[in-house]
């Protein structure tokens, strides 16, 4: 009697989900009898617990019992609307007004937006934020005047290209490396899975 499709647990980081990397299950679902479990976050510590096969992470050391491949970077840009821009910078984008100005977090492992403002504006302190658990959900909020954030360029270079939003520091960007692991043994069943992941990265990442 068949036990029926093997299925394979994946962690990825929310963002690589909601830009790049669902091409890349597609075409490895379309080669394959395989199913997939794709868990959103909890990356490393996910593929330490063995909970997960494989997941795409910033974290270039490899987990015990796992193969690291490097995918390239994801590119972010700091934008808002420009309502937000006249309501909140009326005098400019100042370190002053970047401490009264809301953003926006994704979580409490989040701190995109505090590095960013680190480097671009000696800044150490959290300015207000809301807490919104959604790649989509941010470029929506931007695009609404909700707040400023860190987004995936290439969910947002439409709206900069058009003025429905802004860069809060034109040209200022945040690359972030990715790395995919995998245990040794999915690698060994599963090979067409990092292949088709690390062509998918090619074309999307830098």
């Amino acid at each position: 009697m068949s036990s029926g499709p093997v299925t394979v647990d994946i962690a990825v980081n929310a963002d690589s989900l909601g830009t790049w990397f669902l091409p890349a299950m597609a075409a490895f679902a379309e080669r394959s009898n395989v199913l997939l479990n794709i868990d959103q976050d909890h990356t490393a510590d996910w593929l330490k617990r063995g909970r997960v096969l494989a997941a795409v992470t910033s974290m270039p050391e490899p987990v015990s019992g796992c193969m690291v491949t490097a995918l390239g970077h994801l590119r972010y840009a700091a934008t808002a609307s420009p309502e937000y821009i006249r309501r909140y910078f009326p005098n400019g984008v100042t370190a002053d007004a970047m401490q009264q100005a809301p953003s926006l977090t994704f979580n409490q492992k989040d701190s995109l937006q505090h590095d960013w403002l680190a480097a671009n504006f000696a800044s150490t302190s959290a300015p207000p934020t809301h807490w919104l658990p959604s790649t989509q959900g941010f470029v929506e909020a931007c695009l609404l005047g909700m707040g400023w954030s860190l987004n995936p360029i290439d969910l947002v270079l439409a709206h900069i290209e058009v003025g429905r939003v802004v860069e809060l520091v034109p040209g200022a960007t945040t690359d972030i490396p990715l790395y995919w692991q995998v245990s040794r043994w999915a690698q060994s069943q599963f090979p067409e899975l990092t292949r088709q992941v690390v062509n998918a990265a090619k074309v999307s990442l830098l």
